[in-house]
């Protein structure tokens, strides 16, 4: 942008020059004109036409002078033509004085043979040259307000977006911290009801499976710190180790598993595993992606006949492999592909749009990796790419 605006001022300047050279070359043609015209040389119906048509129509500023400077005749200059005031006469002194800077005066002659200097014809430049002046600075406003107003714009995009980040970081911790919590309510209700039952008459104690569900609770338990363990990494450069990328995956996909039936009994989460060298990951955040992806696909399928593939390979170059997630959801539209990874961006209703934020910047800044959409068929293909550099 700013390279931009200056070859427009450097353009503009260069168009000055140009113009400001051919104003100066015509003053001095007006003036020659004007020294013709009071030669003796010219008379008749030669003079009447310099006279009235060029001379008395010309529009830059003229001082018309005797041999010694003194003032006698004025045109286009700040001061009436009847004035012969003193004040006046300072004034017309300091405006040729300042022609005089700008253009050596030109001599008037009378004679033929005996040339004898009778005026003397101060010009400077007409007004279009003296506007012409003010436009580097009028440009150099123009720029400031538009680099100004830029900075200001920029600024409040840059604290809608932090406002975003913050109010989606907000609601994607109470949406993680749902799901277990919701779970360990549940599973205390079944241990209560569990209790009244086991205390009314009759009631058979034996029928309780303590141990299953104590584990239950356990697993969600961990599940509330590893989620704390996630967000306590962002920000800061998490620690990486090698690690089994398919096992990783395989992690995830048991863990949603179970919760598939909620989504829809035609749903299927399948992953097929390729033979890949192991990568350099945080788990807790790497698992965070895939997981990401999947209740993004989850989101998108028909419950009816919806499928959730994850397929590791490795890259065709070496040191590196992929992880591509499909789904045959609604997919994502052409003119919103572009702005999927914003900050807020979001295609669901009550979405906070902060998941392929959060994905992108945990693969990209912490584990120098690639993630991108592929492709996005409606209802037949959704493609997500992620590729992580290998050990």
């Amino acid at each position: 942008m700013v390279a931009v605006v200056l070859l427009f001022v450097i353009y503009t300047q260069s168009i000055i020059s140009k113009l400001q050279g051919d104003a100066v070359r015509i003053s001095g043609v007006y003036a020659k004109l004007w020294q013709l015209a009071a030669s003796d040389a010219t008379s008749g119906p030669e003079i009447n036409v310099i006279f009235e048509e060029v001379i008395q129509k010309s529009n830059f500023p003229i001082i018309i002078t005797d041999p010694n400077n003194i003032p006698q005749f004025w045109k286009e200059v700040d001061v009436a033509a009847d004035d012969t005031t003193l004040q006046g006469r300072n004034m017309l002194t300091a405006i040729l004085r300042k022609m005089d800077k700008g253009a050596e005066p030109i001599p008037i002659f009378y004679g033929e043979e005996n040339k004898r200097i009778i005026h003397y014809l101060h010009y400077g430049d007409p007004p279009v040259v003296q506007q012409l002046q003010w436009m580097p600075f009028i440009e150099g406003i123009v720029v400031a307000v538009f680099i100004a107003i830029a900075i200001i714009v920029f600024r409040n995009i840059k604290r809608s977006e932090q406002r975003s980040i913050w109010v989606g970081m907000a609601k994607e911790t109470a949406h993680q911290l749902g799901t277990p919590l919701s779970s360990l309510l549940g599973w205390l209700e079944l241990i209560r009801m569990k209790g009244l039952h086991a205390s009314a008459p009759n009631g058979d104690i034996s029928s309780l499976n303590l141990s299953e569900i104590t584990e239950r609770m356990t697993n969600d338990v961990k599940r509330l710190e590893r989620i704390a363990n996630r967000f306590g990494q962002i920000g800061s450069m998490p620690e990486l180790k090698p690690s089994d990328i398919n096992q990783v995956i395989k992690e995830v996909i048991d863990y949603y598993s179970v919760r598939i039936p909620n989504h829809g009994k035609g749903v299927e989460l399948r992953g097929e595993y390729g033979r890949v060298a192991s990568v350099n990951v945080n788990i807790e955040l790497i698992s965070w992606v895939i997981e990401n992806l999947i209740k993004n696909s989850l989101e998108s399928i028909n419950p009816k006949n919806g499928l959730i593939m994850i397929r590791t390979k490795p890259c065709e170059e070496d040191h590196c492999i992929k992880i591509i997630v499909t789904d045959n959801g609604r997919g994502i539209p052409a003119r919103q592909q572009k702005r999927i990874f914003f900050p807020g961006f979001t295609t669901k209703k009550r979405g906070w749009g902060l998941g392929l934020t959060l994905a992108r910047r945990i693969v990209e800044e912490y584990h120098r990796g690639k993630i991108k959409l592929v492709e996005s068929i409606p209802y037949k293909r959704t493609a997500f790419e992620i590729t992580l550099p290998s050990t």
